[in-house]
């Protein structure tokens, strides 16, 4: 009796997802995925334990608290989708125009969709919470900022920079949420409108 009690109760051993141990990006990944397929308050140890097949032993490795790792996750969003983007865009090229045609073409890309579901997800996140808002206002500030300086480039004066940078980052983050569902011309046409749009000669 005391064996089958004991068989009933035996844990199963630990089911691991992947052979080589875990480092921080993995928490940081499952976590943004859960965000994306639920909300931050899915974010929870016991479920990110469970998805990575380990102990908690393994989170507190890399991390002190839940808090940490969601401020890791904010820090990944910005690296990845903001300071990694402007230096790939950087190192691109010196033409201004041709650096912001880049910039109008990311919502376009392959793993574009992917990166936009981080974006909403942490955006919406952003309207309750005020560490993501935190956040959100930096990496705003910082493309803000790098696509005024490419207006600059251009020759047009600070004020003016700014103005043409707000309407190209409108367009950019407009396209991102748009083009999957209402999208009335290509790639192509979509970014020669852009351009013109926002480098051709302002109107009184």
């Amino acid at each position: 009796m005391a064996e089958t009690t004991k068989a009933k109760t035996k844990r199963r051993p630990t089911s691991r997802h992947k052979e080589s141990p875990l480092n921080e990006q993995d928490w940081v990944q499952a976590a943004l995925q859960i965000l994306i397929n639920e909300n931050v308050r899915g974010i929870k140890i016991d479920t990110l334990c469970a998805k990575l097949g380990v102990t908690k032993g393994s989170f507190y490795w890399h991390f002190k608290t839940r808090s940490d790792l969601l401020g890791a996750m904010l820090s990944h969003w910005r690296k990845k989708m903001t300071l990694n983007v402007i230096r790939s865009i950087s190192i691109s090229g010196d033409n201004p125009r041709a650096r912001l045609r880049s910039l109008f073409s990311l919502p376009r890309r392959k793993n574009s969709p992917g990166f936009a579901q981080i974006e909403t997800s942490i955006r919406d996140w952003a309207r309750r919470v005020e560490m993501p808002r935190k956040a959100v206002a930096e990496v705003d500030e910082i493309r803000f900022d790098y696509i005024t300086k490419l207006f600059r480039d251009m020759g047009h004066p600070p004020e003016e920079a700014r103005k043409r940078a707000y309407l190209a980052y409108c367009l950019i983050m407009g396209d991102s949420i748009l083009h999957s569902s209402i999208d009335p011309m290509s790639q192509e046409e979509f970014l020669e409108k852009a351009l013109a749009m926002t480098t051709g000669v302002a109107q009184g």
